[in-house]
């Protein structure tokens, strides 16, 4: 027979020689699975805020003749005033305020999100108890679609780390790298409903909540077992050893005092993590005891290589029993390329006429007038073009990680676009754009959202456009393309010239005042004044 102590020495034994990685996941899970896994609680702390629960008085049926939204409804009843009222204030032009007021205001980010939907969508028409609805279904579905999977990627990581030290922490994402995250979220949802449907009876709830604790365990060796086999495999594999799981738990009563002193600090850096590895040694040790006795289903738990001995490497995935497929190529321009001069010419024109084409249409559509964006008088918008061109000249080592291309983009058009304002400004005395009231700006010049919108179009220039430009340019014959070049280039240069006499100016251009976004209880106007070169 087994003993606690040995199992508890053999957890340690691998959490001491895996430590960061183990600490780096058990947090990752706990945050996410704490964050979703309680709809009931975020639907709770949203109804203390629409509802006064002092006289059971409803807020809305108080204001529901005043001209008061929802979420100044919300604020009247929190008292928001002095320093957050007056920063939220300050947030009064694009979409990110419009989230980040709502956010602040409710107090919780989904909920943030749907005020704001219903807001831009449907001018504050919605009632709180619909969004209340909406916002509790968001939070179910991600805590069945993804922080219940995403524990079966964790078990899947300290199973696989237990033998192979080199094990890498993306290994959390295990089942939707196999292609098998819904099911996994079906087998697990139904583990929580047997699980509430026991607690019912009390007593049968407690037990069963050991019958049911290998289910996940099992599902991440074998995530092909059908919901009914993983549960019943768990309760054929537990009979005879419940108490003494329970036995285990209890063991730990001291650690979990001492978690509550330490103000759940000990909990993130040792106590949890130690459970977990804990809960990986109750299951292999009784993986092999269901083996031993022939239980049903036993033969199912194939994964011989957790079985292996302690080494260095990581787990060979080739040789996993079910297999990997293969993710779909959805770029299929060779996006590492190197491009001409010629090309890089056509590209940043065709950049910066498609610039200037988005601007001239959003105003056309928003205000039903045609204003020549930018200070030239040329149909193009220079900054377009620089911004596209210099991403892909000088990210072009980093292509390879779209993430980081991301973040190097907003960093260059940033710079880009900052450097520009105040050069105009210093030259022509005068602005061509101002952030001032967006969420997050830097002297009205550069701002969060036009960061974000840069980004966005550098990562969609360098993986999509540009690989497709350059293969439609390729095509055309050198001479012809040579004196495409040479014509725009010498129009540009032109059009610089005379702009710098004579910029582009006039109501819609350089009035700061008439580009913006507004967002009111019976009127939304959406209107935009990035990138006004």
């Amino acid at each position: 027979m087994w003993k606690i102590r040995d199992l508890k020495k053999k957890a340690r034994g691998t959490f001491k020689r895996n430590y960061i990685g183990i600490v780096i996941t058990c947090f990752i899970a706990a945050v996410v699975m704490g964050s979703f896994t309680n709809p009931l609680k975020e639907v709770r702390t949203i109804k203390d805020t629409y509802f006064d629960q002092l006289n059971g008085t409803v807020l809305f049926a108080e204001n529901h003749n005043s001209d008061m939204s929802n979420t100044e409804v919300v604020d009247n009843f929190l008292g928001k005033s002095g320093e957050e009222s007056e920063r939220a204030q300050h947030w009064t032009r694009g979409v990110l305020s419009v989230f980040a007021k709502n956010t602040e205001g409710a107090g919780n980010f989904v909920y943030g999100v749907l005020n704001s939907i219903n807001q831009i969508v449907f001018n504050d028409r919605v009632s709180a108890g619909v969004t209340i609805a909406i916002g509790s279904l968001i939070y179910l579905l991600i805590a069945i679609l993804f922080a219940k999977v995403l524990l079966i990627g964790l078990y899947r990581y300290l199973l696989e780390i237990r033998v192979y030290t080199g094990t890498r922490i993306s290994r959390i994402l295990f089942p939707w790298s196999i292609k098998k995250a819904l099911h996994i979220a079906w087998v697990m949802f139904v583990r929580s409903v047997y699980s509430l449907l026991w607690c019912l009876t009390i007593v049968g709830g407690f037990i069963k909540i050991y019958s049911y604790k290998l289910v996940p365990m099992i599902i991440a060796e074998n995530p092909e077992l059908s919901a009914k086999e993983a549960i019943k495999l768990s309760e054929d594999m537990m009979k005879g050893y419940k108490w003494r799981a329970f036995l285990i738990d209890l063991s730990f009563i001291g650690w979990d005092i001492l978690n509550i002193l330490t103000l759940q600090i000990l909990g993130v850096f040792f106590l949890e993590p130690y459970k977990r590895m804990t809960t990986v040694e109750l299951y292999m040790t009784l993986r092999e005891k269901a083996k031993e006795r022939d239980i049903e289903n036993a033969d199912r738990l194939c994964d011989k290589l957790l079985e292996s001995e302690v080494t260095s490497g990581i787990y060979p995935i080739n040789e996993y029993f079910i297999t990997v497929p293969k993710g779909k190529k959805w770029i299929q321009e060779d996006y590492e390329r190197d491009y001409g001069l010629s090309s890089l010419i056509l590209i940043f024109f065709t950049f910066a006429m498609i610039g200037w084409l988005w601007e001239v249409l959003l105003f056309l559509f928003t205000r039903g007038e045609f204003i020549n964006r930018g200070t030239s008088h040329g149909p193009w918008l220079p900054i377009y073009g620089v911004g596209g061109t210099v991403v892909l000249i000088v990210l072009k080592k980093f292509r390879n990680k779209p993430w980081l291309t991301f973040l190097l983009s907003m960093v260059l058009c940033g710079v880009i676009e900052y450097f520009t304002s105040l050069i105009l400004e210093k030259v022509q005395g005068m602005r061509w754009w101002d952030y001032s009231g967006y969420f997050m700006n830097f002297q009205g010049r550069i701002c969060l959202e036009g960061l974000v919108v840069f980004a966005l179009g550098g990562c969609a220039a360098v993986y999509l456009i540009a690989p497709s430009l350059d293969h439609l340019f390729c095509k055309i014959p050198m001479k012809i393309k040579k004196i495409i070049c040479v014509v725009l280039v010498v129009l540009f240069v032109a059009d610089m010239a005379y702009s710098a006499f004579v910029p582009n100016i006039g109501e819609g251009i350089t009035d700061n005042d008439v580009a913006r976004i507004e967002i009111k209880k019976s009127d939304v106007l959406i209107a935009s004044d990035f990138l006004l070169i």
